[in-house]
């Protein structure tokens, strides 16, 4: 930085705007890719009707500038992954032929 001149550092700045480089590119990137991913196993494993995710679903805001989406609560992370625990469990026994009792959760 210390050699650049005014006019390097305003080209550098105007090449950003049209083609981004740096640490916000590799977050797009990885959106990019945890939401294909996810798509194909929507796709591969869903259940009818499930919704597809999109970029913005996996990017990270860490300014706190793009409002993406609504912040999710603390009991909606637990539900999910409850959910996710029993479907999980579900798909084991079920391949060892054995039925496990399901817990009805607390609405």
């Amino acid at each position: 930085m210390d050699q650049l001149t005014s006019k390097q550092l305003s080209e550098w700045e105007a090449y950003d705007r049209l083609d981004p480089i740096g640490t916000w590119r590799d977050d797009f990137r990885m959106s990019f890719m945890a939401s294909l991913l996810t798509n194909l196993t929507i796709k591969v494993n869903g259940r009818k009707g499930a919704a597809l995710t999109n970029v913005k679903d996996f990017l990270l805001d860490w300014s706190g500038d793009l409002k993406i989406g609504k912040q999710q609560s603390i009991e909606d992370m637990k539900t999910v992954l409850l959910q996710i625990a029993k479907d999980q469990n579900r798909k084991v026994s079920m391949k060892e032929g054995k039925t496990l009792p399901v817990k009805k959760q607390k609405p």
